[in-house]
């Protein structure tokens, strides 16, 4: 049996090392994120702040061995509440505070304090591009951590309703990306692209960092296209 653990985890490193090669070798960046976004987002855009004004923030994509020990990550789903977000399927993460040594500590620090991912049992391998997002004014940085085994997950109650892992596999190809009006508060309904996955509808900032993630897995190998 050990040995049968032993041959997993190398196998999952193995994927990892590739991953990691492929992100140093550069980025696909927008040309990946943009195949996800929303309909109206250049009019978001234009219409923002601007990203020199925007605030600094970090998710944690998180992967690890799930179900037939296929490259798995996970989700928040946010409570109902009165804001830009509400509802909405996301990775861990959230806004830069003066005492995070950096967007790293960010993300793991929030990772932490939504999902009760521990920083010490997980290793930081590489981050995607960042995206800026008009609604909330914030400018994303997704950071890449890999875990042995799969985390046990204790959502913080007051902003997580719950926590859900999915493999990397169910984003690839076309099969579950399905499009949905979007009713905003203000103006028209907008078409926006997501990922069906049961029940959970993944759009906007969440599908947009998901796309250049496969867009970077299926390059490295670690996924087929």
């Amino acid at each position: 049996m050990h040995h049968e653990q032993s041959m997993k985890q190398t196998l999952f490193l193995h994927q990892i090392n590739l991953l990691e090669e492929a992100l140093q070798a550069g980025l696909p960046g927008q040309s990946a994120q943009l195949l996800m976004a929303p309909a109206h987002r250049d009019e978001l855009i234009r219409s923002s702040r601007g990203m020199e004004n925007a605030r600094q923030s970090a998710v944690l994509i998180l992967l690890f061995p799930g179900e037939n020990q296929a490259l798995s990550t996970a989700f928040i789903k946010r409570m109902e509440y009165e804001g830009v977000h509400s509802g909405q399927v996301a990775f861990p993460g959230g806004k830069y505070e003066e005492e995070d040594k950096d967007l790293i500590a960010t993300a793991l620090r929030e990772a932490n304090e939504e999902a009760g991912i521990r920083p010490d049992t997980v290793r930081v391998f590489g981050t995607l591009s960042d995206l800026f997002v008009p609604p909330s004014n914030f400018i994303i940085s997704p950071v890449l951590a890999c875990s042995l085994n799969k985390p046990v997950f204790t959502p913080d109650r007051t902003e997580v309703a719950e926590i859900f892992t999915l493999p990397l596999s169910h984003f690839t190809g076309n099969s579950n990306i399905v499009e949905r009006d979007f009713h905003p508060r203000s103006g028209n309904p907008v078409r926006v692209p997501g990922y069906q996955a049961g029940d959970y509808f993944i759009w906007g900032a969440t599908a947009m960092i998901l796309s250049e993630l496969i867009a970077v897995a299926v390059k490295a190998g670690t996924l087929k296209g």
